[in-house]
C-alpha cells in the first residue's frame, strides 16, 4: 500500500477575510480622513471669525492740551483765548489687512498685522475756555482751529512714540488667544508682522 502525500496548495483568502482586511485597512484611512476634514472646518470657522472683527481696536487712550493763541492786529485790535481739549486715541490690529492661520491639532500659529495708531481725534464737548479776550475783535473757529489739528499729528506721534501700537498688539494677542482657545486650541503662538520681519 503506498500512501500519497496531499500536495500542499498555497492558502486561499476567503471573501469575509478579505472584507475584514479591507475593513480594517480603510477604518483607520477614514478616520483620517474624517479629523481632517473636521479640522479644516475647524480653521475655516476661526478664520470667518477673525475676519469679521477687521479694525479691532484694542487700546483707546485720552490726552489732554493746553491751547493758547492771540492776534493783535494794531493798537486797537487785539483778541486771545486760552483753552484745554481732549483727544480720543485708539489703537489696534487691522485684521482686513490680512493675517495668516495655521492650526495642526492642539497648536495654532497666528501672524496678524502690526499694530497701529487708527483715530487722534479732538473732542468737541471737551474744549474748556479758560481766558478769553476780546478787544474790537471777536474769536471765531477759525482761530483756533489748526492749532487742534496740528495738536492731533502731534499727540499721533507722541502716543506712537509712548508705544501706544504696542500695547495694543500686547492686548490684540490675548483677545486672540481666547478666541483659538474657545475654538479648542491650546497651545498658540501669536507674532506680528514687522516684529517677526514677515
Amino acid at each position: 500500500m503506498t500512501v500519497r502525500k496531499k500536495k500542499s496548495s498555497p492558502s486561499k483568502i476567503t471573501l469575509p477575510a478579505l472584507c475584514l482586511l479591507i475593513l480594517l485597512l480603510a477604518l483607520p484611512l477614514s478616520v483620517l480622513y474624517l479629523t481632517r476634514q473636521k479640522e479644516q472646518k475647524r480653521v475655516s470657522e476661526i478664520r470667518g471669525q477673525l475676519e469679521q472683527l477687521g479694525e479691532l481696536v484694542t487700546v483707546t487712550q485720552l490726552y489732554r492740551s493746553v491751547f493758547y493763541t492771540r492776534e493783535k492786529k494794531n493798537f486797537i485790535q487785539d483778541k486771545s483765548i486760552l483753552f484745554t481739549a481732549e483727544f480720543i486715541v485708539q489703537a489696534g490690529v487691522d485684521l482686513s489687512e490680512g493675517f495668516d492661520l495655521s492650526v495642526k491639532g492642539g497648536q495654532a500659529r497666528l501672524i496678524l498685522p502690526p499694530g497701529r495708531i487708527f483715530l487722534v481725534d479732538a473732542d468737541d464737548t471737551s474744549f474748556r475756555q479758560i481766558l478769553i479776550k476780546e478787544k474790537f475783535s471777536s474769536i471765531n473757529t477759525g482761530d483756533f482751529l489748526p492749532l487742534v489739528s496740528e495738536e492731533a499729528d502731534s499727540i499721533e506721534e507722541q502716543a506712537v512714540n509712548q508705544g501706544l501700537p504696542a500695547a495694543a498688539e500686547d492686548k490684540a494677542v490675548i483677545l486672540m488667544k481666547g478666541i483659538l482657545r474657545a475654538a479648542g486650541v491650546d497651545n498658540i503662538q501669536v507674532v506680528f508682522r514687522e516684529r517677526a520681519g514677515i
